[in-house]
């Protein structure tokens, strides 16, 4: 089923959270502005995620936020420092229920003046667990669905695609696995049912956004579906062919990935897309390949950085 998605003319995204900052890049050109702060102020990075997104088509503009990083520290503090308000989000994304995109979503709530929707999958609130190298395992936190409602989300719970934004953005919901290779880890396991089974990642969604004669810019938080399987699976359900921008954390860091760093960077440079922007849990490997095998499109993450793709 093709998705009626509404071209946009303009998508701006500010990296609210991410794994990397760096003050010292001043980048300012139409598509990329790092942020000039008064000597003495910062921004924090950690090991997490969060975009304020916003897109506009005619006199209409919708804003979103999509994760909330792994703290609340870091998110609440770089949106006052970089002058963002969150009292504009009308909508909120959670790509998947990992600690690390979830941190500062209660505060967000709480803070804001009326209640919000809160689009996820409703596998997002499994409980879920790690194995460790000595066999054992520990739990990784969850969130609450009684303690998010209570701080004022609207629960918009889909497995399928969804369109929100009066139809000017489409969540992938489920995600298609259509790879040989993006397999997912191992050691990471959720509780479907009564017992633990390896994660497979059911509420692993993208935020596709389709920019008017350029094609699509696809966000991903983790990709634990796997890049390419997402930006096939967005190709799929939207009918655009054309991918202008990819932006998001890939998941290729660590041992287990790293042998999957080639067919994912492969499979990127046959999609072709004008920009591509890894984030978070890419890792310093595949980031570095990235650069180089791909120099042209490749823009390094730092937090605080706003890009703007527009229509032409």
């Amino acid at each position: 089923m093709i998705n009626t998605l509404s071209p946009v003319e303009e998508v701006s995204i500010i990296t609210l959270v991410d794994n990397y900052t760096d003050l010292l890049l001043i980048e300012n050109t139409p598509t990329i502005q790092r942020p000039i702060l008064p000597y003495g102020q910062t921004l924090f990075a950690e090991h997490g995620l969060s975009f304020f997104i916003r897109v506009s088509s005619g006199n209409k503009t919708h804003t979103i936020l999509m994760d909330a990083g792994g703290s609340t520290s870091a998110l609440l503090k770089n949106t006052e420092t970089l002058g963002v308000n969150l009292e504009e989000i009308e909508e909120i994304v959670i790509s998947h229920g990992h600690f690390d995109h979830i941190g500062a979503l209660t505060q967000v709530l709480r803070q804001s003046s009326c209640r919000i929707p809160v689009n996820l999958h409703p596998a997002a609130f499994n409980s879920r667990r790690k194995k460790l190298p000595d066999e054992t395992y520990t739990n990784l936190p969850v969130m609450n669905r009684d303690e998010i409602t209570h701080a004022g989300a609207i629960l918009s719970l889909s497995s399928d695609p969804s369109l929100i934004c009066s139809q000017h953005v489409l969540l992938t919901g489920e995600i298609e696995r259509t790879t040989s290779y993006e397999k997912g880890s191992p050691v990471l396991e959720a509780k479907e049912g009564e017992q633990f089974v390896v994660d497979s990642f059911r509420d692993d969604q993208s935020v596709i956004i389709n920019l008017k004669d350029q094609g699509l810019v696809v966000i991903s938080g983790c990709a634990h579906a796997g890049i390419v399987n997402s930006i096939r699976y967005a190709q799929k359900i939207t009918g655009v062919p054309r991918i202008h921008a990819i932006i998001g954390g890939f998941h290729l860091s660590g041992p287990y990935f790293s042998k999957i760093i080639t067919p994912t960077i492969t499979d990127l440079e046959s999609i072709n897309p004008a920009y591509i922007i890894p984030m978070h849990c890419t890792g310093w490997e595949a980031q570095t390949l990235f650069a180089k095998k791909m120099p042209d499109k490749f823009i390094l993450s730092t937090v605080g950085t706003k890009y703007v793709f527009t229509a032409r």
